[in-house]
């Protein structure tokens, strides 16, 4: 049965033809790939009578064979919250605007969703959190996702992969495609552009024209979103081994200005700071390649610099006074559409602070000071400055020595005790 230009289980449907099985094998894959543990999780369901698949972005990354091992296996299910709780014990109800079961398996947690149902045509009259936690059936569930690549459902016990929209072969030919009209999916969920930008950043998939007009038209729809789901979208972006791309992606679909109103605001222009961006984001991306920790302060520090570095030149006379003023009054505003909590504000000002003192102070700072962690990351940023500054350049160098002979002298003090 096909559908074409209609609306089907409430979503508006391109064209279907009922889905498509393949086995592993003619996949390439074996059931080896999948984390044993969270297979059988998935089993356990199916053994008390429940429909349960392994679904998403790990079977997507295992089919693209680039190398990276999948880490977000997620299991969708027919059983509702309360009975996945009764199969298993440990397991506890999270959640306010989607209900997910957390399952504790050894040293992992695997979340446990019920399939969503089709949204009713009166969705309007209903909260977020109402319309987010209907359940119906796996045909209802895959229109509600985002992408064909995204709607994979492996099926542990008869060992194949269900397919409902294309996917399998959009990976294939290396296309993102949205299920459904573009501006439905994501007027339905404004973070799937942000999603679909990373996963371009990511691979070397391509996107209908329309679509992507359709991002760069609707990107004012992400300040209706959740704060604290942009903070975490924008630190998944930056945090998978391809900053700089995504940062090329957020300016080149107008989004910087969008998520921080002051580049837009006080019209700065990102070519000015361009080498700056590109230091700063290569070595994120070198430090994901060495399985290093991501700072958050030294990401925002980095992604704020213009906005706070435009208002600082603005000042008559710059005051340890003026600058922490003008940090304040950044922070603040730049803070109303990403959420910036507290810890983290505080962090990006003592980074930015550094970066004037640095630029300022002429006596060595104690020799505990340098070895804060803080110090160091401050430390990191102000040499990237450096890469394009020679009057930075100079300075770095000087704080360079003060920094090694603090370390020294730490060292020789260890090994004397």
């Amino acid at each position: 049965m096909a559908y074409r230009g209609v609306f089907y289980l409430g979503v508006y449907v391109n064209a279907w033809e009922g889905p498509k099985t393949y086995s592993l094998k003619q996949l390439k894959l074996n059931p080896k790939d999948f984390n044993a543990r969270i297979a059988d999780v998935a089993l356990k369901l199916q053994k008390h009578g429940y429909d349960a698949y392994i679904v998403g972005g790990s079977i997507r990354d295992l089919l693209l064979r680039d190398g990276v091992v999948p880490k977000d296996f997620d299991i969708v299910t027919s059983a509702l919250p309360q009975q996945i709780k009764k199969c298993f014990s440990r397991s506890r109800i999270i959640g306010k605007r989607f209900r997910i079961v957390h399952v504790p398996v050894g040293r992992e947690v695997v979340e446990v969703c019920t399939f969503r149902g089709a949204t009713p045509w009166l969705s309007w009259c209903f909260s977020d959190r109402y319309r987010n936690n209907i359940y119906g059936s796996i045909e209802q569930d895959v229109w509600r996702r985002d992408f064909s690549c995204n709607a994979l459902y492996y099926d542990v016990k008869n060992a194949n992969v269900v397919d409902f929209t294309g996917g399998v072969q959009d990976i294939k030919n290396k296309k993102l495609a949205v299920i459904g009209t573009c501006k439905a999916r994501f007027k339905d969920d404004p973070v799937r552009m942000l999603r679909a930008l990373r996963f371009l950043a990511k691979t070397n998939f391509r996107m209908d024209s329309s679509c992507q007009e359709e991002i760069k038209r609707q990107r004012r729809w992400l300040r209706q979103v959740s704060k604290d789901r942009l903070l975490l979208e924008l630190t998944k972006l930056f945090n998978q081994g391809h900053a700089y791309a995504s940062f090329k992606a957020l300016v080149d679909y107008d989004y910087l200005g969008t998520l921080f109103s002051g580049y837009e605001r006080l019209g700065i222009k990102i070519e000015n700071y361009q080498q700056l961006f590109k230091s700063v984001f290569h070595a994120i991306d070198l430090k994901y390649q060495r399985n290093q920790r991501l700072s958050s302060s030294f990401l925002f520090a980095a992604l704020l610099w213009p906005i706070f570095d435009t208002h600082a030149n603005k000042l008559n006379k710059k005051t340890t006074y003026s600058v922490k003023k003008v940090i304040y009054r950044v922070l603040k505003f730049e803070s109303r559409y990403v959420a910036i909590p507290g810890k983290l504000q505080e962090a990006i000002r003592d980074l930015w602070m550094l970066q004037f003192l640095l630029e300022t102070k002429e006596k060595p700072f104690s020799e505990d000071r340098y070895r804060q962690p803080r110090f160091q990351v401050g430390y990191e940023l102000f040499c990237l400055r450096a890469k394009h500054n020679e009057v930075l350049a100079e300075k770095a160098i000087m704080w360079q020595s003060q920094f090694e002979s603090a370390n020294t002298n730490h060292l020789s003090g260890q090994t004397d005790e």
